[in-house]
């Protein structure tokens, strides 16, 4: 029995988004004062939603049929105004671009305070105070939208904490983080639980929050199934893991549940898919161009599965865009299967999902974003079906893609770029919002693509998937690569760990 004061208590709690399945089925939940709980299961099972409730956005901005009661810190939500909410509450958003509203960092961290009516002179010094903390006090005055996905997710927490509230509600807050970052952010949370703050953090990587936590609840089908402590969680066999579709809560080289997949076939004595030659990276307009990266070196071969990782602000994103043809290069070359290509001509033949899966849903169905612009290709509609099938959206394929968990508009965006069969295939943290289960089907599908002659590029920090899934490793360090291949698994695991630990 916690004899800790309650911070809030939902009774028979459903949510419906208008004429959609409801994600939410009288779901009992007690949270109280000073308690961290993680909030995890599948993707689209219900945590994003039951976050929305205790931030206001349900139902002051997602429209929908509301049943059952909640109180948050004693006062019934039903007549609550959102203004109010904020008060009590701090939001970090899965997607952390939705939340922003300067195009300042500096702005953008003061926005709440301004808000709620704060002194400036009160706003600056815990603005100077959170920019130090979370090391981005050199970047208060750079453009939002030019940050990399992890410096976006420091600034959206920086916001969130500066008005001090009560209650933090983070979701997949170290989604898109390097493990330095995810250490850190890991650190703060835990300041704040020291000093009485409540946190609600939804979450598939759990390695790094279990030592602050007090509960883990899972979520399935808009229910909750099953509440653990750490140490339950920690003794979940493989199988149970497994079962439950969890990632492994421990963060190792062999990881518990973990499923090994077999090799690809190597691309090694194959043709190049894509070269590099003496790459120059940069970001920005050509009076305001940063140099990301200079004198890259890389090979992509059919067949392979590529992993590219560094820290947060490293050029990955901006060299895969300059891969894919999206920013020109600042100098160097980029070919495809020997023949060297300028930036538009490689438009197309190297696919690029980005980071943001929302930036790239444009149909009104989950269907008929994989359909979009083939109507003349008889080969679309089977291979379209077969990729939802196996994506685990087949059922959803008459709803709307932004109606999606940001798990599943993560699996319908790598969905749609393999639609395009590219020569080269780049996808930016397609698993930063995938359980495990999904996690494991997305390697299965990326394999078979890879053994179809596709080069894979993927950039990421999930160190479990990285294990499983990639035969090279490319390390972005000291704005060059340095790669390692895995004819030798231990060098390579030694490689790999070094690596996250680095970044």
């Amino acid at each position: 029995m916690n004899s800790r004061p309650i911070a809030a208590r939902l009774n028979r709690v459903g949510f419906r988004y208008n004429e959609a399945e409801a994600p939410l089925k009288e779901i009992d939940f007690t949270l109280h004062r000073g308690e961290c709980v993680l909030l995890t299961g599948p993707s689209g099972s219900g945590k994003s939603t039951l976050i929305r409730l205790f931030n206001g956005l349900i139902p002051h901005f997602y429209e929908g049929q509301l049943t059952g009661d909640m109180e948050l810190f004693g006062r019934s939500t039903a007549g609550m105004e959102s203004w109010e909410f904020s008060q009590i509450a701090g939001s970090i958003f899965q997607d952390s671009r939705s939340q922003f509203f300067n195009a300042v960092v500096r702005d953008e961290i003061a926005f709440g305070g301004e808000n709620l009516g704060m002194e400036p002179e009160e706003i600056r010094s815990r603005l100077d105070r959170l920019a130090g903390r979370l090391g981005i006090g050199g970047q208060l005055e750079a453009n939002v939208q030019t940050l990399s996905g992890g410096e976006k997710q420091k600034v959206a927490f920086a916001a969130a904490s500066l008005p001090g509230p009560e209650l933090y509600v983070l979701d997949e807050p170290s989604a898109n983080l390097d493990r330095s970052a995810s250490l850190q952010l890991s650190r703060l949370l835990a300041e704040l639980k020291q000093e009485g703050r409540t946190l609600l953090i939804a979450e598939h990587r759990l390695h790094d929050l279990l030592p602050i936590a007090d509960r883990i609840v899972y979520m399935e089908a808009g229910s909750i199934r099953a509440e653990w402590t750490p140490q339950q969680l920690l003794s979940l066999s493989a199988a149970e893991l497994e079962h439950f579709g969890l990632r492994s809560p421990r963060l190792e080289l062999d990881p518990a549940g973990g499923e090994r997949m077999p090799d690809a076939e190597s691309g090694v004595g194959r043709p190049d898919r894509l070269t590099a030659v003496n790459l120059g990276v940069s970001l920005g307009g050509r009076h305001s161009a940063r140099n990301m990266l200079d004198n890259v070196e890389l090979v992509l071969r059919p067949g392979e599965i590529t992993a590219l990782t560094g820290p947060n602000g490293a050029g990955k994103s901006t060299l895969a865009k300059t891969l894919s043809g999206l920013i020109r290069e600042r100098e160097g070359s980029v070919s495809l299967s020997g023949e060297r290509l300028r930036a538009s001509k490689r438009l197309g033949r190297v696919g690029f999902v980005m980071q943001d899966s929302e930036c790239q849903l444009f149909a009104d169905s989950v269907r008929g974003e994989l359909l979009l612009t083939r109507e003349k290709d008889p080969e679309a509609p089977a291979l379209a079906e077969r990729l939802l099938r196996e994506l685990g959206l087949w059922e959803l394929r008459e709803r709307h893609p932004l109606a999606l968990s940001g798990g599943q508009k993560q699996r319908l965006a790598l969905a749609a770029g393999i639609m395009n069969r590219p020569d080269v295939l780049v996808l930016d943290e397609p698993t930063s919002g995938l359980d495990g289960r999904n996690m494991y089907q997305v390697i299965r599908l990326l394999r078979d693509i890879a053994a179809g002659g596709t080069a894979i590029l993927v950039i990421t920090h999930d160190f479990e998937w990285m294990q499983a899934a990639c035969d090279r490793l490319v390390v972005v360090r000291d704005r060059s690569l340095h790669t390692y291949l895995r004819p030798d698994s231990v060098s390579f695991r030694r490689a790999l760990t070094e690596a996250v630990i680095r970044s």
